[in-house]
């Protein structure tokens, strides 16, 4: 990879800059980069980054693969990789006008008219009853280990709510047909770098063509985990009406989506929630008193506490 872009040896850092995935600080024509993987293979990268300029076309903050004499991105191996210029500014720090700025960027971000041919598509998950019960197995894992007075709480809500999920759950928005963007996967604060108090998407990698919905909750669920000056906890009530207004501004959300929004937070929580909790444990986060804060707030949350009215 560094001698593809052409990064001289004593110029190759040691290691990645971003704790869970290769995100290496370079220069390349005299100027701060990064390299870093991308979704492969090069058909969906390169429509990653039709998806990137478009965005930018419209106005909508994001980094764009840097214009290089080698092909960018670029497939080395079995992985694909991309180079991106090192946006300068500064991390999120929580203030409302920080969230109101953010939401309003998710709702552009959702609302622009850009290519799609290509893009990765969102896929459906397709759970039986041993992966509910490692998810299960999992938890009780993990909250037994670091939150053990949460471990019956917790449980109690999630036992019944994993196995239903291909019942109850996943039917409900999986048949709903519901609106669908290009969309990040991945909006979160630490995703984000704020120059001149306009926040900028910095990893766009994971991107889908995927309900918006659904990428919505997202960022209701985990727009503060893993960043070091978000609070320990996920939106307040009030944080997550601001985040919201500034968001609808730009999205029309449709009579379904605000139908099914209860069922969609649900969905992304046992999805994604319940795996951010257990393989935190991986990264040893848990044993970070901010984030396991963060983690705690995520494996009790009131759900109620993101209304879209």
């Amino acid at each position: 990879m560094f001698e593809h872009f052409a990064i001289a040896k004593g110029d190759r850092p040691n290691e990645s800059c971003y704790l869970y995935a290769p995100v290496f600080p370079i220069r390349t024509g005299g100027m701060k980069a990064v390299v870093k993987r991308t979704t492969g293979p090069a058909t969906a990268a390169a429509a990653i980054s039709r998806w990137l300029h478009a965005l930018v076309a419209q106005d909508v903050q994001a980094v764009t693969p840097l214009s290089l004499s080698m092909e960018n991105p670029a497939e080395i191996g079995d992985r694909v990789w991309v180079a991106y210029p090192w946006v300068e500014g500064r991390p999120y720090e929580g203030s409302t006008a920080e969230i109101t700025a953010a939401g309003d960027l998710l709702g552009r971000i959702h609302a622009a008219q850009v290519p799609d041919e290509d893009m990765p598509r969102f896929r459906w998950p397709d759970h039986d009853a041993a992966s509910v019960e490692e998810d299960v197995t999992g938890l009780q894992r993990v909250l037994g280990k670091y939150a053990p007075e949460l471990l019956e709480v917790v449980l109690s809500r999630m036992s019944p709510w994993l196995a239903s999920f291909m019942t109850e759950t996943l039917p409900l928005v999986r048949d709903a047909d519901l609106p669908r963007a290009v969309v990040s996967k991945d909006f979160k604060a630490n995703n984000l770098v704020y120059a001149e108090d306009r926040p900028v998407l910095i990893d766009p990698d994971n991107a889908e063509y995927a309900p918006r919905l659904l990428d919505l909750a997202l960022s209701a669920l985990l727009f503060h985990y893993e960043s070091a000056g978000s609070p320990p906890r996920l939106f307040t009530s009030s944080e997550w009406a601001v985040f919201l207004a500034a968001y609808r501004r730009h999205v029309e959300l449709t009579d379904d989506e605000i139908a099914l929004w209860p069922t969609a937070l649900r969905y992304m929580l046992l999805e994604w929630g319940t795996w951010t909790i257990i393989d935190a444990a991986e990264w040893d986060d848990w044993d970070d008193p901010h984030k396991q804060a963060f983690l705690i707030d995520l494996a009790t949350v009131d759900l109620a506490r993101f209304p879209l009215e």
